[in-house]
């Protein structure tokens, strides 16, 4: 077990430039994760 402190760096991510523009782009396939609004992860309940 740990402690996050408020402030605290638990993550760092490093944005780098595509070489070529993508033949699709996110979305265009039909993803799931698409439009799908705001929700609860299944480990928490909801009021």
């Amino acid at each position: 077990p740990f402690l996050l402190e408020h402030g605290q760096i638990v993550a760092r991510l490093v944005y780098e430039p595509l070489t070529e523009r993508p033949s699709r782009l996110y979305g265009e396939s039909g993803s799931h994760y698409q439009n799908q609004g705001l929700k609860l992860s299944k480990h928490f309940k909801a009021w």
